[in-house]
């Protein structure tokens, strides 16, 4: 079955260049065999800001260890140092992000269901879903966090409100107990200090998902 990242599928989205369009759908039929990630030292002092009364400080003492660790070869050391830059850039927007209802943040799953559409496994991965409760009923959000430094490999505006969309959709399919609130959908572009929420009037998004995953479906089989 074709299958997709949903940051590639925001990409494929937003990108007018057909080049660049028929390598984004090669790559993810033929990825790489091995790929180290990046920025995954980000994840664990951020899950620990959430759970420690959100507070920067511990934001900003794991970006000085990082940047304090000289071990390793000059790729690790350079990961470290631009995922320090990070925790410092999210630590500027932390405070913004939904807290009115007592909302807990939590990690989300390393494999998560994927959210099939139009014939294709679109992988979601929201780094932490978000619980809280509303007049007495429960609620769920999603985050998604995006550490690109280099601008011109940005979603922009158009491209994360298509992940804050699929991140809705996934919670409605496969999300916890609760109803998937929209503005707790939320795709953060961590190095531009901006956050973008799923709009309410999606009709459109969704269209659009749904033509460019029948799209993927039908040249799959040709790769």
């Amino acid at each position: 079955m074709a299958r997709i990242s949903v940051n590639k599928l925001a990409e494929l989205l937003i990108t007018s260049n057909a080049t660049r369009r028929r390598r984004i759908v090669h790559e993810q039929k033929y990825p790489k065999d091995t790929v180290v990630a990046l920025y995954r030292h980000a994840k664990k002092p951020i899950e620990k800001y959430f759970r420690n009364g959100r507070d920067p400080e511990i934001l900003l003492e794991a970006a000085e260890k990082l940047r304090e660790d000289r071990s390793g070869t000059s790729w690790a050391i350079d990961d470290r140092w631009n995922t320090a830059d990070a925790l410092e850039h999210f630590s500027e927007i932390a405070e913004g992000l939904p807290s009115e209802h007592g909302e807990v943040y939590r990690l989300g799953d390393a494999q998560p269901p994927k959210l099939l559409i139009a014939g294709v496994d679109v992988s979601i991965r929201p780094d932490f879903l978000i619980h809280f409760e509303k007049r007495g009923v429960a609620h769920t959000g999603a985050l998604k966090l995006h550490f690109v430094k280099n601008a011109d490999s940005a979603l922009t505006r158009a491209g994360s409100e298509y992940v804050s969309t699929m991140l809705h959709q996934w919670l409605e399919a496969h999300g916890p107990e609760g109803k998937a609130s929209h503005a707790h959908c939320i795709c953060v572009d961590v190095f531009r200090r901006s956050t973008f929420l799923a709009p309410k009037s999606n009709a459109r998004r969704l269209e659009d998902i749904q033509s460019m995953c029948e799209e993927i479906a039908a040249r799959w089989p040709q790769l």
